[in-house]
């Protein structure tokens, strides 16, 4: 009985040391929400637009591109309508010149809602 209690206090050991592990492994693999840490990713971007520069690069395009494709499904309050003709390239310098009138305070807010919000600004649904 004993080492039937002894081997499972093991097994529960190596189980809540894996867990912790693996949530420190996720911690780790989660990117940087702020500003500070995608604004290069955007600037590279601006400088090569055809073909996407880097991974950070390619990081801020595809956020963009994720964000608009969103834009016209969100609450009332939160939608944009950013014209599908408009060149993505248009849309990151608006968003980089956004971000930098608002810098140093913007570096530590998040990257994702500040361009929610630009978004918003720039091309709000006419209803």
């Amino acid at each position: 009985m004993r080492s039937q209690h002894f081997a499972a206090t093991i097994a529960l050991v190596v189980l809540l040391v894996l867990h912790a592990t693996s949530g420190r492994a996720q911690a780790v693999d989660k990117p940087d929400p702020s500003v500070r840490a995608w604004l290069p990713g955007c600037r590279i971007f601006l400088e090569h637009p055809e073909s996407v520069g880097s991974e950070a690069a390619g990081q801020c395009a595809g956020a963009v591109d994720a964000l608009l494709y969103i834009g016209e499904v969100l609450e009332p309050d939160y939608r944009f309508c950013v014209p599908l003709r408009l060149p993505r390239h248009e849309i990151v310098s608006a968003i980089v010149r956004d971000i930098d009138a608002m810098r140093p305070e913007a570096d530590r807010q998040d990257f994702k809602g500040m361009v929610l919000g630009i978004l918003r600004f720039h091309w709000p649904c006419r209803e």
